[in-house]
C-alpha cells in the first residue's frame, strides 16, 4: 500500500529548505593539480575581489606588470595588500627597489588587462615589457619608480611596509586618479572575481546603492 503524506511547510521551514548549507572541502580533490587545482579554488571562491594591475621595475629600472585578484584594502588610502608568488618578477622586483604601484582597470581595457595576464602566465625573459606588450601606455609616477598604466581609472603609488612569504605589503604616498571619478562622471565600470563566477569570467560593479 503507498501512502502520501501532505506535509506543509512553514516559511522558515522552506527558507531553510532553499538555503541549506554545505561544507566546502579545503583541498582539492587528489589527482587534481596545476592549472586544474587553481581553478577549483577559484569556482569555490565567492569572496568578490578588484582586478588591479601592479606595475613595477627591477634594480636595472626594466617595467613589469601583473594582474593580481588576490587583493585587499587595509587602510583606505593608507595601506593595501596583495599576494604574489615568490617566483614572478613582481615579487622579485618589490624586493629588489621596495616599490609598486596599484592601478586600478576598468571594463573598457579589460581585453588588454588579459593580454598582461596571458604573457605572465607562463614564465617569460625578465625583460619583458608586459605594459607596452599588452598595449598600454606607461607614464611617470610621482614618488616611485615603477611608472603607472595610463588607461587605468587611479594609481596608488606605494612602498614596501614589510611582506611574509607571499604576502605583500604597501604603504601609499600617492595617489592619481582620473578627474571624472571624482566628479562622479565617470560611467565607466570596475572589474571584479570570485562570488562564485568560473575561472574564465569576471564581474563588474554597475550600481551603488546609499545605506538605508
Amino acid at each position: 500500500m503507498i501512502c502520501f503524506l501532505n506535509l506543509r511547510f512553514s516559511q522558515d521551514k522552506v527558507d531553510w529548505v532553499m538555503n541549506k548549507k554545505i561544507s566546502l572541502p579545503l583541498q582539492a580533490p587528489k589527482g587534481v593539480s596545476g592549472e586544474d587545482a587553481r581553478n577549483w579554488y577559484r569556482e569555490r571562491n565567492f569572496i568578490t575581489c578588484p582586478v588591479v594591475l601592479i606595475t613595477t621595475v627591477n634594480s636595472k629600472g626594466i617595467p613589469n606588470a601583473a594582474v593580481k585578484t588576490n587583493f585587499m584594502t587595509v587602510s583606505s588610502m593608507r595601506y593595501y595588500a596583495f599576494c604574489c608568488s615568490p617566483e614572478h618578477h613582481t615579487y622579485k622586483n618589490i624586493m629588489e627597489t621596495k616599490e609598486f604601484v596599484i592601478n586600478v582597470p576598468t571594463e573598457d581595457i579589460i581585453s588588454k588587462v588579459l593580454k598582461v595576464a596571458m604573457i605572465t602566465e607562463k614564465p617569460c625573459p625578465s625583460g619583458v615589457n608586459e605594459i607596452e606588450e599588452a598595449g598600454l601606455t606607461p607614464i611617470r609616477s610621482e614618488k616611485v619608480r615603477p611608472p603607472k598604466v595610463k588607461e587605468c581609472v587611479a594609481h596608488y603609488e606605494c612602498l614596501l611596509d614589510w611582506y611574509k612569504d607571499g604576502l605583500i605589503f604597501g604603504r601609499v604616498v600617492s595617489v592619481l586618479v582620473d578627474k571624472s571619478l571624482m566628479d562622479r562622471t565617470d560611467s565607466r565600470r570596475m572589474v571584479v572575481v570570485g562570488g562564485g563566477r568560473t575561472p574564465d569570467s569576471y564581474g563588474v560593479v554597475c550600481e551603488t546603492k546609499r545605506w538605508l
